[in-house]
């Protein structure tokens, strides 16, 4: 998604900025298990978080994936499908994107036996694909 369209989206949270604040925009990437993979590569992983923000804790959204179809487009989750929310752009009042550098912090949930569950792959040995992609534009977004 463009910067463009993230700052249309958001036009009226950048506009209710203070000079100080800044406009946290999470994305998601919804993505379905592939197969195991070998891998001669070894390395650290970064573990997801529980609190993505103060509005997108683990438990809030598991708590909203369990309980109705919140997903915008047809869509029934398979056993195996990866959700993943990061923070993806900031924004300040202006409405400028802003390049500071960030932790990398993300949340990840699997499909599993009917029901989300806080949960990720191990990117070293098992493989995924992306089936879709985009912001999140309904929950009160991280001011900082």
């Amino acid at each position: 998604m463009s910067v463009n369209r993230i700052q249309q989206l958001y036009s009226e949270e950048i506009k209710l900025l203070n000079r100080r604040e800044i406009l946290k925009v999470i994305r998601w990437k919804l993505k379905k298990y592939v197969g195991h993979k070998s891998s001669e590569m070894d390395g650290l992983m970064i573990m997801p978080s529980e609190n993505l923000t103060q509005e997108l804790s683990e438990k809030y959204i598991l708590k909203e994936l369990n309980k109705t179809n919140c997903f915008d487009f047809d869509y029934k989750p398979n056993d195996g499908d990866n959700l993943i929310f990061e923070i993806g752009w900031l924004f300040n009042k202006w409405g400028k994107r802003l390049n500071k550098k960030l932790e990398y912090e993300y949340s990840s949930f699997i499909y599993r036996d009917e029901r989300w569950i806080a949960d990720s792959y191990n990117a070293f040995y098992e493989e995924t694909e992306v089936i879709k992609e985009g912001v999140i534009k309904n929950v009160k977004q991280q001011r900082v």
